[in-house]
């Protein structure tokens, strides 16, 4: 429970691979119980399709009714007259949102289509669920913090299992041929996560992710949502009789615990300079992966930032594998 200042070396790094003590034992059966409670959900999903400034994308306004009830804002963007083509699921960043179609005009390019929708509570989405917080920390972290089936990232996971269900679903808009999901920091969590509950997903693209290795997390990052923890503990916890409790509750959302299950292609990318997903978090997920077409770029200079050579290399990883 102590705090340090500064990551391992990289070859530290390349061969980290932290004992998985804090995976619940019944974490299998926890994932298992949470699809039951949505399999039979239909979500209600509302399309506006609009007159786009750029004539070769085909832009649609979502509205989608997550498990709960909760309206969640999306785009569903595709090359124009396409209806059959690979599909790629965008999650954003912490605080962030679905952002605007043009940020899109890569994939589209590349004739992927894309699915983005805002996290709940996060860009224009509200969140319906109701939270027992206990704490004066601002953010999303500690939501329901004290129990798993009513946690934060458990509803938001839930929320992206029942979006793959709909997008695989004669109801979508498009068929995908192929499916992969695409994220960075809490999207990048966010997609280990979900390629680890559902196996259809046949690539991962996942920068610097968030939601990583949460014991180290602790002790070594230094700015940005890990730090909600830190100061839960310092103003309402200042002893830490409740860290085996929220320990517990983070297990069961912790990406390096869904690595093991993800046999796709998958490509990682981290900064040395990253303080707000400290390297070693990121290399626990990584090297726990089971496929063994797996990539990690490192750029020593970045931090926890867009990185344009890296989005270079994202293009390349892809049409590596969907050319």
């Amino acid at each position: 429970m102590g705090r340090q200042i500064g990551d391992y070396s990289l070859n530290h790094l390349k061969a980290y691979q932290p004992m998985l003590t804090r995976k619940p034992v019944d974490f299998q059966v926890f994932w298992e119980e949470q699809k039951k409670k949505i399999s039979n959900i239909q979500p209600s999903v509302t399309v506006v399709w609009k007159d786009y400034v750029i004539p070769t994308m085909e832009v649609a306004d979502l509205v989608f009714e997550s498990w709960d009830g909760t309206p969640l804002k999306g785009w569903a963007i595709k090359p124009k007259g396409v209806e059959r083509c690979p599909v790629i699921l965008n999650i954003h960043g912490y605080t962030g949102s679905r952002g605007l179609p043009l940020d899109y005009l890569k994939w589209i390019s590349m004739g992927i289509a894309v699915y983005a929708f805002d996290v709940r509570a996060q860009g224009s989405s509200p969140d319906y669920a109701k939270y027992n917080n206990g704490s004066r920390s601002l953010g999303w972290m500690l939501n329901g913090i004290h129990d798993p089936d009513k946690y934060y990232y458990t509803n938001v996971l839930k929320d992206l299992l029942i979006q793959l269900e709909w997008i695989n679903s004669p109801e979508a808009l498009f068929n995908p041929t192929k499916l992969g999901v695409v994220g960075s920091s809490q999207g990048g969590g966010l997609a280990l996560a979900i390629a680890g509950l559902d196996q259809r997903i046949e690539l991962v693209v996942s920068d610097y992710p968030f939601l990583a290795n949460f014991e180290r997390a602790l002790e070594v990052s230094l700015a940005g949502p890990y730090m909600e923890f830190i100061n839960y503990f310092k103003y309402t916890d200042p002893q830490y009789d409740t860290y085996e409790t929220l320990m517990n509750t983070l297990g069961y959302i912790d990406c390096v615990h869904f690595c093991e299950s993800i046999n796709c292609p998958t490509l990682m990318s981290i900064g040395l300079e990253d303080s707000v997903t400290p390297p070693s978090t990121v290399f626990a997920a990584y090297n726990y992966l089971r496929t063994t077409s797996k990539e990690i770029e490192v750029y020593p200079q970045y931090a926890h930032e867009v990185n344009p050579f890296h989005e270079e290399k994202k293009l390349a990883f892809v049409r590596k594998y969907w050319s």
